[in-house]
């Protein structure tokens, strides 16, 4: 009898490409694009960094080799026990020197009653003499009609989640660096939607090249990597061909 599958078979050309297979329609794509290009499917796969295999992201471990998947940094417990630290240390360092920098209070000048009668004549007099001597002219002030004044164009009105997302985006590129979609991933991780997430990433002000010079310079800190090796590495977290080759040319490679 003729056995069918269930599913898409991966081959052995997208184990060495990095590549998944869409469970819907069959595609084959890239394992870090968020969606099937074909038929729009949310990308739940990835490939495991080991053997190649396709396999969940959210797997502990690789079905086919056993290898442990390692969490991103920015994911782990002690990470963001270190980013609160930080933080209070930095609340508490500012509360201090706002303390410490308040402005004096400065003197008022006193003005003397008969200071200011003798500003008023003055003043009084001038008016009266400019009076006198000028002749009187009659000027029409031009009208302005309403076709005229140019309305300034309505901004878009910036939502609450917006607003946080960006607030988010900015808080977590001071501590760490952040690809595009990677800081989108992040952002929909806290919960915020992808609109919000997008336009926090959108708003950030971020140099995503620089982001990745200074995320392959974070790796290179705790281990050795390969050119290679380093610029697989930036394109797992998210960064594009170009912003990886930046990112380990910036790093001496």
């Amino acid at each position: 009898m003729e056995n069918k599958s269930s599913g898409p078979v991966q081959t052995e050309s997208s184990k060495t490409s990095g590549q998944v297979i869409c469970p819907k329609c069959g595609t084959p794509f890239a394992a870090r694009e968020k969606k099937c290009p074909s038929c729009g499917e949310t990308n739940r796969l990835t490939v495991c960094k080991s053997c190649g295999a396709q396999m969940a992201k959210s797997a502990k471990q690789c079905p086919s080799c056993g290898a442990k998947q390692k969490k991103p940094i920015y994911k782990r417990v002690w990470f963001w026990i270190l980013v609160v630290i930080v933080v209070m240390i930095a609340a508490s360092s500012s509360g201090k020197e706002k303390q410490n920098t308040a402005p004096a209070p400065t003197a008022t000048p006193k003005v003397t009653s008969e200071a200011v009668s003798n500003s008023k004549d003055t003043s009084a007099q001038s008016d009266t003499n400019e009076l006198q001597e000028a002749e009187p002219a009659e000027s029409e002030a031009p009208q302005e009609t309403a076709s005229e004044v140019e309305q300034p164009a309505a901004e878009p009105e910036v939502t609450m989640g917006e607003r946080n997302a960006l607030a988010k985006a900015k808080s977590y590129l001071d501590f760490t660096a952040f690809s595009y979609t990677g800081l989108i991933d992040q952002l929909e991780y806290e919960g915020f939607s992808t609109e919000e997430a997008t336009y926090g990433a959108d708003n950030c002000g971020a140099d995503w090249n620089e982001q990745a010079a200074k995320k392959a310079k974070s790796y290179l800190e705790f281990t050795s990597f390969s050119r290679s090796g380093l610029m697989d590495q930036l394109l797992y977290d998210g960064f594009t061909q170009e912003q990886a080759e930046y990112g380990v040319t910036q790093n001496g490679y």
